[in-house]
C-alpha cells in the first residue's frame, strides 16, 4: 500500500511538473509558474514525524504575480499511525507577499486535505515579518492560526516561531527554526501539556541544480507524550536528508 501511494504521488508530481512546463510558455501579464518536486528521507512538520519517520515524495505548483498575490498547491505521502487511514496530504493555499521599506511580509491562507480521511482537514491563516540585514542575514517571525484545528476537538490553535538564515562559504545555506504549537486544551500533546517547543537547524546547497539538504529537528515533548500524541516515542525527533528541483 505505502509503495503504491508513492508511486501515485511521484506520477502526480511528474504531470504536474510536465503541465507546468507547457504553461510557461503562455504565462505573460505579470505571471510566473513554478513547479517542484522533491524526495526526502522523512516529512517532519513543526518537529513531528508525519511519515512515521519515512521517507517521502512531494511535489509542488505556484502561480505567482507581479503584483504580490499568488496562488499554489503542494502535496506529499502522509502515515499516520493515529490515523492509517490518511495517506496523502495536499495544501492549497493563496497569498500576497509585500514590502515596506526594508521589511518583507506574506499573508497567506493554507486549506489542509488528507485523502480517505477528511476530518482531518482544517484552514490555518498566516502571517510573516522578515528583514534582511546585509552580510549578517535573514530573519523572520510569523504566526499560524485555525480556528477548526480537528483532533481532540482543539477548536482553535496557534502557532507561532522564529527563523534564521545565511549564506555560509562554498555557497552553503544555513537555516534554523525555532518554534511553539500552542493548542486550546491541556492533554491535546498528551500528558497535561497543552503545547510543545521545537526546533530545527538545517544546511543545504544546489548541486548540478538540485538543492540537496541536511536537517536535525527535535521538540521537548517526553517519550510517553510523543507516542499519545504522534503514534510512537520516536517521531518527535529526526535526522532528515533532502533533494528538491524547481523548474520555472
Amino acid at each position: 500500500m505505502k509503495i503504491r501511494n508513492a508511486a501515485r504521488t511521484a506520477t502526480a508530481s511528474m504531470l504536474m511538473l510536465i503541465s507546468t512546463q507547457a504553461l510557461s510558455l503562455e504565462l505573460g501579464a505579470g505571471f510566473e509558474g513554478s513547479a517542484t518536486i522533491s524526495a526526502a528521507s522523512n516529512y517532519a512538520w513543526r518537529g513531528i514525524s508525519q511519515t512515521s519517520n519515512r521517507p517521502a515524495i512531494q511535489g509542488g505548483l505556484d502561480l505567482t504575480h507581479a503584483s504580490g498575490f499568488y496562488v499554489g498547491t503542494w502535496f506529499s505521502n502522509v502515515d499516520f499511525p493515529l490515523a492509517p487511514q490518511a495517506h496523502t496530504e495536499q495544501d492549497v493555499y493563496a497569498g500576497y507577499g509585500f514590502q515596506v521599506g526594508k521589511l518583507a511580509f506574506d499573508l497567506k491562507f493554507t486549506q489542509y486535505l488528507y485523502d480517505n480521511a477528511s476530518a482531518l482537514n482544517f484552514g490555518e491563516s498566516h502571517a510573516q515579518a522578515s528583514y534582511t540585514a546585509g552580510k549578517l542575514g535573514t530573519f523572520a517571525a510569523g504566526l499560524d492560526y485555525s480556528n477548526d484545528t480537528p483532533i481532540n476537538d482543539s477548536d482553535s490553535t496557534i502557532h507561532y516561531y522564529g527563523t534564521y538564515s545565511q549564506t555560509l562559504p562554498q555557497e552553503l545555506a544555513l537555516s534554523a527554526t525555532v518554534g511553539s504549537y500552542d493548542f486550546k486544551d491541556d492533554g491535546w500533546v498528551g500528558g497535561k501539556d497543552s503545547k510543545y517547543a521545537y526546533y530545527s537547524i538545517g544546511v543545504s546547497k544546489e548541486l548540478y541544480g538540485v538543492n540537496v539538504g541536511l536537517t536535525y529537528t527535535d521538540t521537548n515533548i517526553g517519550e510517553s507524550s510523543c507516542e499519545a500524541f504522534a503514534g510512537d516515542k520516536s517521531y518527535c525527533n529526526s535526522i532528515l536528508v533532502s533533494a528538491a528541483k524547481t523548474f520555472k
